[in-house]
């Protein structure tokens, strides 16, 4: 980010007050006197005001988890069932997970302590996609294909219909596409539709997927890896 932007979030005053204290010669970047308002800052710069270092607050994070099967997500289980915080370190306990996978669904798992992101990850008004790869006990008819394609649906116990679902078959598996997130939506859907779900496996959120992530295992996305998401909500870059 600049280093305007990286002074005002140390608390150190408006980007215009920090702009001054630059111009005034008190700035310093990796040791070196600094005038120029444009030098950007990455993780590994030392910043330094009056020749003491200044750091800005806690940044909030974004990880990725590739959820296996049978692996809750929430805090804690009742029944004591492996939990996706078990596969995590103890400090990220802090991040939410925008969107659950149940117990026996398995795959991308996006954890955040962004509150802002992670509302917008999650409610409907921003129609976030998200892919599944899907498994089923037989093909699904044609008729059923043009209902999903066309949204109208109304799961049982619900009055709100079902938005337009994209999904691609090939005899009993299907590619699917949703942009809301309903509780256990896709196996409700199938349940709707005479079909039973033999495995469910999200590998997108956006344009965060799976690739190169073991099932199990974590990463934590970079700023580069945020930003796209971040303006597609219409959130601010972090990197700007």
């Amino acid at each position: 980010m600049r280093i305007n932007r990286y002074l005002a979030a140390c608390g150190l005053g408006s980007r215009r007050a920090v702009e001054d204290l630059i111009r005034d010669g008190r700035v310093k970047v990796d040791g070196e006197l600094i005038r120029n308002l444009g030098v950007q800052v990455r993780d590994e710069t030392v910043v330094e005001v009056d020749d003491e270092p200044v750091f800005p607050p806690h940044q909030a994070s974004v990880v990725l988890l590739n959820k296996p099967p049978n692996v809750m997500t929430t805090r804690v289980d009742p029944q004591g069932r492996k939990t996706v915080y078990h596969l995590m370190p103890d400090s990220f306990r802090r991040l939410a997970y925008a969107g659950r996978l149940d117990y026996p669904s398995r795959g991308l798992l996006v954890m955040t302590d962004d509150g802002e992101l992670l509302h917008r990850l999650t409610h409907p008004r921003w129609e976030h996609p998200k892919r599944y790869e899907v498994e089923l006990d037989g093909p699904l008819a044609e008729k059923d294909l043009v209902l999903l394609r066309a949204g109208g649906m109304v799961l049982p116990d619900e009055e709100d219909p079902l938005r337009p679902v994209e999904i691609e078959a090939r005899g009993r598996f299907a590619t699917l596409v949703l942009r809301e997130g309903r509780y256990r939506q896709i196996r409700r859907m199938m349940e709707a539709l005479g079909r039973d779900v033999l495995d469910l496996c999200r590998t997108a959120v956006g344009e965060w997927t799976l690739e190169g992530l073991e099932e199990g295992l974590w990463r934590e996305l970079s700023d580069a890896e945020i930003d796209p998401m971040r303006r597609k909500l219409s959130l601010p870059s972090r990197s700007d």
